[in-house]
């Protein structure tokens, strides 16, 4: 097996839609929103995600890296970047959000992962981020206590609804 990670470019917009879509599925049952969604859903959600790697990719607003064999993506990684009002935690206000961390079945229990992790963390510290959040499934969440990260009580979602 010859991996080959690099950074992702706007060129790889299609197929990081293609990558999220596989994840998105996958994390359906910690995710209700996603339960027995539709074809035409799963299209209207790769299009749009497209558009956003495709608008943020180019101003890093967003970076992926991506594990590639034979030119096909078998592992990604994904990070947006926020400002928010500073606190005294972090006094720049500057967030690195970690999402799309995602291996295929075929390439799991190979370090893939751990590699791309290590790369956006390295590239959030090399741009001054200080503050790095992610929501981690119940599969992922001891990875991700391995690196550091702690669960944080107390944040709560709500979804605008009509």
């Amino acid at each position: 097996m010859s991996i080959i990670f690099r950074k992702a470019t706007i060129s790889d917009a299609e197929n990081l839609a293609k990558t999220r879509s596989l994840f998105l599925l996958e994390v359906a049952d910690e995710c209700p929103p996603a339960k027995g969604i539709e074809k035409a859903a799963i299209s209207k959600l790769e299009a749009a995600n497209k558009a956003y790697f495709e608008q943020n990719l180019p101003n890093n607003n967003f970076i992926a890296w991506i594990a590639l064999e034979n030119d096909k993506i078998v592992a990604t990684s994904g990070m947006s970047f926020s400002i928010v009002p500073p606190n005294y935690e972090n006094p720049d206000g500057k967030v690195a959000y970690i999402m799309n961390m995602f291996t295929l079945p075929t390439h799991r229990k190979q370090g893939l992962a751990a590699e791309l992790f290590k790369r956006i963390t390295e590239e959030a510290k090399h741009q001054g981020y200080i503050k790095i959040t992610l929501n981690a499934t119940e599969a992922g969440r001891r990875v991700y206590e391995k690196y550091g990260f702690k669960d944080v009580k107390g944040d709560m979602v709500f979804y605008v609804t009509d």
